[in-house]
């Protein structure tokens, strides 16, 4: 259900030197009124090992469903990622004008089919919870696309236990000390819109 579009992102450095070229195994997922884009190297049945990786031009072109949502004009996206990639992210979001971000530390653990990670130096399986990043961050409808292929191809390793990204459905964004809301309320001065307009 993701349609490949020519808007490319910046490619972060990663400890990878090459990105395989393979097929990516690239969904989104409803359930209930939750959008899930799920970008993520899959692993075998029996837990072996993973053998299908993104690319870059894969990362580069997602393009979110949210037909569901027809009527909503700001979604909540939620990434879950490696912690040494939280900087990369960071600075690539700044770099594009995405400044109003929320950070949790997590652990978790996710359906590795019996795949075994480290991190840290310590071996960790379906029975371990793995110290991991969480950005929240909200946007208007137009900006979802961009932002998802900005975290994906920032927190990008092709190693399995990548993370994943989350959509949600936002009804409304109220700023605290304006009162302002809607659009107004979820726009930054000098944010991507600001950007986008001082390079046309």
């Amino acid at each position: 259900m993701l349609v490949a579009k020519s808007q490319a992102v910046a490619r972060p450095t990663t400890r990878s030197a090459v990105v395989p070229r393979t097929v990516a195994c690239r969904r989104v997922v409803r359930s209930g009124r939750r959008s899930s884009v799920s970008v993520q190297a899959n692993s075998e049945d029996n837990g072996s090992a993973a053998t299908r990786r993104a690319t870059y031009a894969e990362l580069e072109s997602i393009q979110c469903d949210l037909s569901a949502f027809p009527s909503c004009k700001f979604f909540r996206i939620e990434a879950i990622f490696r912690p040494w990639r939280l900087p990369f992210v960071v600075d690539t979001l700044s770099k594009y004008g995405i400044r109003g971000l929320t950070n949790t530390p997590v652990k978790g653990v996710g359906v590795q089919g019996g795949a075994r990670e480290r991190y840290a130096g310590t071996e960790f399986g379906l029975t371990n919870l793995v110290d991991k990043e969480k950005l929240d961050i909200v946007v208007s409808r137009a900006q979802v696309d961009t932002v998802v292929r900005l975290v994906a191809a920032s927190a990008f390793t092709g190693e399995i236990g990548d993370g994943k990204i989350f959509v949600h459905p936002v009804a409304e964004v109220v700023r605290i000390r304006t009162a302002e809301t809607g659009l107004e309320a979820e726009k930054m001065e000098g944010g991507m819109e600001d950007m986008m307009r001082k390079k046309k």
